[in-house]
């Protein structure tokens, strides 16, 4: 049976949060938003981004390997485009620049930044309490001096740390309908596997897993599961909060840039979970 335009559009904000599941892909769309730049700079600007956000996360260094590897596949996927900088340089360094299809997207965010800025004290809290529990120490109280523009570009990072966990996105769309069990959420969204396995592969959630995302989700402030005093935590239901509702809802231009963009998403998403093509790029 033919989907229809909502189902589509969740759809493909599934297939984007896939595209930027990796942690540096939007570090890459941000520092690239002004100018073109090369890949020392680029290494540069990136790095200064991690280290402005180390509160939230565990410090990390991105090496210049690791982002050749993502510019390639970026490039690759229509995000990007590599140029020389002009014919007097000869062979000197590629600049990378975004693509307007990467430009489109970091657009399509702009409802989802905005959200991100009125619940940024619950999203600091909750990836501070996740990154103390990841044994990277006690995390600090005070967050760094920010502009407005890195303020609003580091909410639309927490959002997508929040929902980076693969199975996120799923369990909130299937919260959307009403309270539900746990149980019930998991085998509802292991149907919807079911039904889009050329898009996910044979991978199920597993209950391990589902409470793993279910506890990320509640400390964001998306999902409420209070168990009552002696009630088994797998018998009480769970809620999608306002502020969950609202989330789903800021991601719609994400998902009507995804609809204009299926053809190219359904390609990258199979080949980035090791599924035959079925079209050409």
């Amino acid at each position: 049976m033919p989907m229809d335009a909502h189902a589509r559009r969740l759809r493909g904000i599934g297939m984007v949060l896939e595209l930027l599941r990796n942690r540096w892909t939007y570090s890459v769309v941000v520092t690239l938003l002004e100018s073109p730049l090369d890949g020392r700079q680029l290494l540069a600007g990136i790095n200064e981004g991690a280290a402005r956000n180390a509160d939230l996360a565990a410090v990390r260094v991105l090496h210049p390997n690791v982002l050749l590897t993502r510019l390639r596949q970026m490039a690759e996927e229509g995000l990007l485009l590599a140029r020389h900088p002009g014919a007097d340089v000869g062979d000197g360094p590629d600049l990378w620049e975004l693509t307007a299809e990467g430009k489109e997207l970091f657009h399509s965010l702009h409802r989802m930044t905005a959200w991100a800025t009125g619940h940024r004290t619950c999203l600091t809290t909750a990836l501070r309490r996740h990154r103390q529990g990841s044994g990277c120490g006690q995390p600090p109280t005070w967050g760094p001096v920010l502009t407005p523009e890195q303020e609003r570009r580091r909410g639309t990072g927490m959002v997508l740390e929040v929902l980076r966990p693969r199975w996120a996105f799923a369990i909130l769309c299937q919260l959307s309908h009403g309270p539900q069990q746990p149980t019930g959420v998991t085998e509802a969204v292991n149907a919807g596997v079911v039904r889009n396995r050329d898009l996910t592969g044979p991978r199920r959630l597993s209950e391990k897993v589902f409470w793993d995302t279910l506890h990320r989700l509640v400390d964001a402030g998306l999902v409420v599961h209070r168990p009552r005093p002696g009630q088994i935590a797998s018998t009480a239901r769970c809620t999608l909060t306002p502020a969950g509702h609202e989330l789903l809802a800021a991601l719609g231009p994400v998902g009507e840039w995804a609809v204009e963009h299926e053809d190219r998403l359904l390609v990258i998403v199979r080949r980035r979970r090791g599924l035959s093509d079925r079209h050409g790029m």
